[in-house]
């Protein structure tokens, strides 16, 4: 086991602080391209926006590999079986492809036709197909990278992770700037620029993965088309974990897209300024989620050494770290919401977009500290195997809290897009309690992995 009991809260940093860097990184990686296209126009932002609905919805089987993978891995390595755990990794990573792939066919033939649903004006459409065009054949590198990242976290290694990130997001603000604006010798492919920017990115921290793992140098090692290298029986246990994650994910994304669909309907300029914020939500969500990553792996392999007594009490840990980092960014948030949302606005009507904005953040910063339990618990649970608890309660609040209201406040009562934001702070909030209830009564120290 990777936990040191007598310095719980150096172990808890040491594993923590790679995967929020590794994971603000990923968010940048959105956050870079909207900064990129915002500038093209409020048609080609909404666009991207759009196609970033799209995209995690493909996420949605990435997250259940990867779960299941930080969850069996962590269970493995805390009980002391790291060969175990590298042959268990070679049917994470096929898994992980296969999906991939899938969700590449799926965009390239029914992209543009999803965006339709999603309310997308002509305009708006057109720039969001050109996104998924480009992005839509680097879906496969990066659930290769989600994979092997998770995997690793699993084990206790969160450094490698870390580096990839970083590496990534950097290859993806060149490639993305080129192609987007087309200076010197590059082509200006605008909106389509960004996608295969994306692409490029993933294909290169695919690379770096591999290399990691094929090199064996950490805890794991991977020998690329190794015979033998998938097995049913460590795929049902990966997936007997993570699908319940992967549906969470997945109906949470549809919910998501008829939210979506509510605000679409309210114009390009309020779907916009509502884009720039759901950037910003990226953002500290990826960073909460970090924190949820680290939880699930300290509780597993704390688990796996039969010291639930620990996970209790490192899980309590994260979630106070986690609450005090949300805090802090809700009034980052209420004060400098108009400045933050005009980095990313150009063209006509950004002022009316930054306006929005203003009031979205603020409204915001009320979900924050709501989020930092929700996220910090769920990783607990996860890390634990109560996958399925976690499922219901996302489903349950995004369906009946987000939704509902969601529709009227914003068209029914006439608040518009601020409205749709409120009902999604109701979601948050109650998502928090009762994950903590679920957490306390204490069920999923007794799950088996």
């Amino acid at each position: 086991m990777l936990i040191d009991e007598k310095d719980l809260r150096g172990s808890i940093i040491r594993l923590a602080w790679p995967v929020v860097v590794q994971q603000a990184s990923f968010a940048m990686v959105q956050l870079v391209d909207t900064a990129l296209v915002g500038h093209l126009g409020e048609d080609s932002l909404a666009g991207v926006r759009l196609g970033g609905q799209l995209l995690w919805f493909a996420m949605s089987g990435m997250m259940a590999v990867g779960v299941g993978a930080t969850a069996v891995i962590a269970r493995i390595v805390g009980g002391g079986e790291s060969r175990d755990a590298s042959k268990v990794m070679q049917t994470i990573l096929v898994l992980a492809v296969v999906w991939g792939l899938l969700m590449m066919v799926l965009m390239l033939l029914f992209g543009d036709w999803m965006l339709g649903v999603l309310g997308a004006e002509p305009q708006a459409q057109s720039e969001g197909a050109d996104y998924l065009l480009g992005l839509a054949f680097g879906l496969p590198f990066f659930s290769f990278v989600f994979a092997g990242n998770a995997a690793q976290q699993g084990a206790g290694d969160t450094r490698s992770p870390m580096v990839v990130g970083l590496l990534i997001n950097v290859v993806n603000g060149f490639a993305s700037y080129a192609l987007i604006n087309g200076p010197g010798p590059f082509p200006r492919l605008e909106v389509l620029g960004s996608g295969v920017g994306f692409t490029i990115a993933g294909a290169f921290g695919a690379l770096l993965v591999a290399g990691v793992l094929i090199s064996g140098r950490r805890t794991l090692s991977w020998i690329p088309f190794r015979q033998g290298a998938f097995n049913g029986a460590d795929a049902r246990r990966i997936l007997n974990i993570g699908v319940p994650a992967g549906l969470e994910q997945a109906q949470f994304n549809i919910a998501f897209m008829i939210y979506t669909r509510i605000i679409a309907s309210l114009g390009t300029t309020a779907l916009a300024a509502h884009g720039v914020t759901l950037a910003m939500q990226s953002l500290t969500f990826n960073i909460g989620f970090a924190l949820s990553i680290a939880t699930s792996a300290i509780v597993g392999q704390t688990l796996g050494a039969q010291r639930p007594d620990l996970a209790e009490k490192a899980s309590y840990m994260t979630m106070r770290y986690s609450l005090v980092f949300m805090c802090v960014v809700a009034v980052i948030l209420m004060t400098l919401g108009g400045q933050i949302t005009s980095i990313f606005v150009g063209g006509q009507n950004a002022s009316a977009v930054v306006d929005i904005g203003r009031d979205l953040m603020f409204i915001f910063a009320f979900a924050l500290p709501g989020l930092g339990i929700s996220l910090s618990l769920s990783g607990s649970l996860r890390g634990a195997g109560d996958t399925r608890a976690v499922l219901y309660i996302m489903a349950g609040c995004t369906w009946i809290v987000r939704l509902v209201p969601a529709y009227l406040l914003a068209i029914t009562f006439g608040l518009g897009v601020p409205g749709a934001w409120l009902a999604a702070i109701a979601d948050i909030n109650v998502r928090a309690a009762i994950m903590f209830i679920r957490f306390r009564r204490g069920k999923w120290k007794h799950i088996k992995v």
